[in-house]
């Protein structure tokens, strides 16, 4: 009888055994690898276009009710009844910053109805919100969303005046900042300047 030789099964050679020990190795890193390229795709698509237009989608929105509920607190500090004499002061909370950024609240005495502004750097974040108060009401100030803000109404023989203040000191200082750099903030204020 003949001696056979035991090369391991499958009629492999001895020489070759550690390839067995390799390709678990192998095997795990390729699908690391593809895990990894995976997240890295997946994070390009979200800050490279998702994420962005979320964020623009957001401050316009962020803008929008920031705007709506400053003119909400404004007209409810108007009493109804303007024949009789009153002082007023309310404090409006605006968000410090919209995508990063402040920004501020001035009034639109453009038209014959008073109205609100949001200007922001950025300039498709912004917005205008008429005012429903009574006619010859008289509208003043702007309002930096860096300090706390004030509408202080005062009425006074039917006539009705609002100022819009900053708590500090009733100075911007957002105001103080471009005044500082030689520049203004909103259009209106140039249209002052000049």
């Amino acid at each position: 009888m003949s001696r056979r030789r035991d090369t391991g099964g499958w009629g492999r050679s001895r020489g070759r055994s550690f390839d067995r020990g390799l390709s678990p190795v192998v095997g795990k890193t390729l699908e690391l690898g593809v895990g990894v390229l995976f997240v890295a795709l997946l994070t390009a698509t979200f800050f490279g276009g998702i994420a962005p237009d979320y964020r623009a989608a957001v401050g316009t929105e962020l803008g929008d009710r920031a705007l709506v509920a400053a003119a909400e607190r404004v007209e409810a500090a108007v009493p109804t009844d303007t024949d009789v004499r009153a002082d007023r002061s309310v404090a409006v909370r605006l968000p410090p910053a919209i995508r990063g950024d402040p920004y501020r609240v001035v009034v639109a005495n453009d038209t014959s109805t008073p109205a609100l502004r949001l200007v922001h750097p950025d300039a498709s974040i912004g917005g205008r919100i008429r005012l429903t108060v009574p006619d010859a009401t008289v509208v003043r100030g702007s309002w930096d969303s860096a300090s706390p803000s004030r509408a202080v109404v005062v009425v006074t023989e039917g006539r009705v005046s609002i100022r819009l203040l900053n708590e500090r000191n009733g100075a911007s200082r957002l105001a103080e900042r471009d005044r500082s750099r030689g520049s203004v903030s909103s259009t209106i204020e140039r249209e002052a300047a000049t």
